[in-house]
């Protein structure tokens, strides 16, 4: 598909469904299409920013090397900067083509039955500034927010999780992002982790409609961070010493940030009974 289709088709889709993959993950693409086809639920693949393929002046745009040193536990690996790239983007012309909001899903995803009905709750549902993530490894524990029919239900975690297999944001959750993204100095899913650096609260369907595919099991990505880490030869005391701390940094950033998690659950609470549902 090429771009000018790829924008046409998603100014005439409400909350379209995109797919970030490599152009040469001829696999991967035909996983994600095979599935995504089987439930009729249409989507277009966006191609993913290659890490390794960036110039130092294009890292260096994006990536806080100093921050990193300073907020998170290791370096980050060319991969990971173009994984949050990638995302970057598609935020960006989510605010540039002024859509309604968007689904975003990486390419390992496995999906059950029920994605295409979760997807159009969400879609329909009267939510402005949040992200809806669609995976969570563990029941996620927190504040129920709205039904989205049946077993599943909208939540607030307590602690939001990691991973950016899937979500939904809406534009006014895209702007925030992009407002605030660049530069980053964390993996993409710790930024997120961190949402009251943005002010986007971060909410979670529980339980998923999203697991992590077999493909997912040989990511790219993970090979090229146990390598980050290891090239920043600070030794095994060092790394767990920098985890420590990122952990007990991240604990009381989470408690001060309680206020503003609570009144953004009283907010996404008023949306959805001044329309009427949950």
């Amino acid at each position: 598909m090429d771009i000018d289709r790829i924008q046409f088709w998603s100014r005439a889709v409400a909350w379209p469904i995109y797919v970030i993959s490599l152009e040469r993950a001829a696999q991967r693409r035909a996983e994600c299409q095979r599935a995504l086809d089987a439930m009729g639920a249409p989507f277009a693949f966006f191609d993913a920013v290659d890490g390794a393929r960036l110039s130092e002046a294009e890292v260096a745009a994006a990536y806080d090397a100093q921050g990193n040193a300073r907020q998170y536990k290791r370096p980050l690996s060319l991969p990971e900067i173009g994984c949050y790239l990638s995302h970057y983007l598609l935020w960006k012309r989510i605010v540039d083509e002024k859509l309604d909001g968007a689904v975003i899903l990486e390419d390992d995803f496995e999906a059950d039955a029920s994605f295409k009905k979760v997807i159009d709750a969400i879609r329909s549902a009267p939510l402005c500034g949040a992200l809806v993530k669609l995976f969570s490894r563990k029941r996620v524990t927190g504040v129920t927010v709205a039904s989205l029919g049946g077993p599943r239900r909208l939540v607030a975690p307590n602690r939001v999780p990691g991973l950016t297999l899937g979500y939904a944001l809406d534009r006014t959750a895209a702007e925030m992002l992009v407002a605030n993204a660049l530069p980053f100095s964390r993996p993409l899913d710790m930024d997120i982790k961190h949402w009251w650096e943005f002010g986007l609260p971060v909410l979670v369907v529980d339980p998923p409609p999203l697991r992590i595919g077999e493909l997912g099991l040989r990511s790219c990505i993970s090979p090229a961070r146990i390598a980050a880490a290891t090239q920043a030869n600070v030794g095994a005391i060092g790394r767990l010493m920098a985890n420590l701390r990122y952990q007990l940094d991240y604990n009381v950033q989470l408690f001060h940030a309680r206020a503003d998690g609570r009144r953004a659950v009283r907010r996404i609470r008023a949306q959805f009974s001044d329309a009427g549902g949950g």
